[in-house]
């Protein structure tokens, strides 16, 4: 099993964990590879996102955010918390640490714990330093925040994203709930987040940066946030995203007529989703 460099593998039976090296001793003093241990956390931490835990790290100042490994879409209800094995949540760790070193706004990740429940059935979850009074986008923005708020969020997301992509960063599912917002006194911070299946590559096209862009404006058009689509915060973003960049800028707006046509399609199945709860 091939770790990302700085990251230490423990194994106790089926249980294995793959830790940083500064969150090392924290990791084991929360029993992480002892029986149940993971289950324990997950149960009774800090309540985070969904099945997501916050729980402390014992001898250090940061808490852990730990985030169970989960299929989505159909398979969500079939398989649940079951993987093949480790290595999907290790490639997203791995995915985590290059990024970081790189200089991309993500999380910093502390661990990957597993235990094999079954020969070739896992459960994981990944950790990652917990951001204190940070929030999700979509709490963010339904929050109903003031326009100086809502522009400054959109110059940070405009900002990290494009350090995203420039360090290689593609992002499978980027979403406004993928993006993680926090005011630090006036400056306000965006963090990528959820990098399961993302991939570092050696040079990211306009056109892959712009369907990233836009599947981000489209997760605004679902959950109908009428405020953060107005002309003055989208424009701020992309003021943000190509910053000086004048070739970048033209490079991505000549995708946008397809990437229009792509939006248009998409809408249509919200339209029959709501039709379909009615």
């Amino acid at each position: 099993m091939r770790l990302e460099e700085g990251f230490r593998l423990h194994r106790s039976g089926p249980r294995i964990l793959a830790v940083a090296a500064p969150w090392e001793a924290a990791a084991l003093g929360l029993g992480l590879v002892e029986r149940d241990g993971l289950e324990r956390l997950l149960a009774a931490g800090d309540a985070g996102r969904g099945c997501n835990a916050v729980v402390p790290l014992p001898g250090c100042a940061e808490r852990l955010h730990l985030r169970p490994v989960r299929h989505g879409g159909w398979l969500a209800g079939v398989l649940g918390d079951r993987i093949a094995g480790p290595g999907r949540p290790l490639a997203e760790l791995a995915v985590h640490a290059r990024l970081a070193r790189a200089g991309a706004p993500v999380l910093r990740p502390a661990l990957v714990a597993a235990r094999r429940r079954l020969p070739g059935v896992w459960t994981a979850a990944l950790g990652t330093v917990h951001e204190e009074h940070a929030r999700n986008g979509i709490e963010f923005l339904g929050a109903q925040p003031k326009r100086e708020d809502l522009l400054d969020a959109a110059a940070a997301a405009g900002h990290g994203l494009r350090q995203f992509h420039d360090a290689g960063g593609r992002h499978p599912d980027l979403h406004i709930g993928n993006l993680l917002f926090r005011r630090d006194g006036a400056v306000l911070r965006a963090w990528i987040i959820d990098l399961d299946g993302a991939r570092i590559v050696r040079r990211l096209s306009s056109s892959r940066r712009m369907r990233e862009i836009m599947r981000l404006y489209r997760s605004l058009v679902k959950r109908r946030f009428t405020d953060a689509r107005a002309s003055a915060v989208t424009t701020c973003f992309l003021d943000a995203y190509t910053g000086d960049d004048a070739d970048l800028r033209r490079r991505l707006l000549r995708w946008l007529p397809r990437e229009k046509l792509r939006s248009s399609l998409h809408q249509l199945g919200y339209h029959k989703q709501e039709r379909g709860r009615c």
